[in-house]
């Protein structure tokens, strides 16, 4: 009777969940092609960003997985078309992270010099930076893992090391046995079991979707 509730219980947040994602994917393509004409809602962009880092402040990378309208989009429609392989090492280290922020703080930075403080020339900018980031993206998502790109998204960074500690799932080191189910199943390639004597996941990477608890057929992981 457990185990049916627990199925129910999941089939219902997925649909729910579905519903959600397949809505931020509206607005999302709303602010790219709509944003081709009319620049100024490009500006968009920095309600995902400012309420990314807000929202990390109490639960960590929450709004990646659950509001972000780019993880949306990836989840949603690139995961159909991805190999699925393994994010190469390179990608998921410190330094492609720092030079993808990097990256994008000088470009924004030199869109706000240039636009002059015209509001119509800077959210051109953005919605360019916003195209070019999203091919990357869809690229990246077919190549290896959908949310490929989520691992390099510098506002995903600055979330996950603000939030690092905020918001974990909680993983019992006595009911693990070691499976590993919970690895292989985050789209973000969090090494969950490495954090099991610790007893919190607590990983820049970790967007809270609770793929790990889901898989876990041990009951060892929760939400903290």
């Amino acid at each position: 009777m457990e185990v049916l509730e627990r199925k129910n219980e999941k089939r219902l947040k997925m649909d729910k969940s579905h519903i959600a994602k397949i809505f931020l994917t509206f607005v999302f393509f709303g602010v790219l092609i709509g944003g081709l004409f009319y620049p100024k809602v490009g500006l968009f962009a920095f309600v995902c960003m400012i309420g990314s880092v807000l929202l990390s402040l109490y639960k960590g990378r929450y709004w990646c997985y659950r509001f972000c309208p780019r993880g949306a989009f990836l989840d949603e429609f690139v995961a159909k078309a991805s190999f699925n392989k393994n994010i190469p090492a390179v990608l998921k280290s410190k330094v492609a992270k720092a030079f993808m922020l990097t990256f994008f703080v000088v470009m924004m930075s030199a869109n706000a010099i240039l636009s002059g403080g015209d509001l119509e020339r800077f959210g051109k900018g953005v919605v360019m930076l916003l195209w070019v980031t999203t091919l990357i993206a869809i690229i990246l998502g077919i190549l290896f893992r959908a949310r490929t790109w989520c691992v390099l998204c510098p506002m995903g960074t600055v979330s996950g090391v603000v939030g690092k500690k905020r918001g974990t799932l909680k993983i019992d080191a006595q009911k693990c046995v070691s499976c590993k189910l919970c690895n292989k199943n985050c789209p973000m390639e969090v090494e969950v079991c490495y954090f099991k004597e610790n007893g919190n996941i607590e990983s820049v990477n970790c967007i809270k979707c609770e793929s790990c608890k889901v898989v876990c057929p041990k009951n060892a992981i929760e939400i903290a």
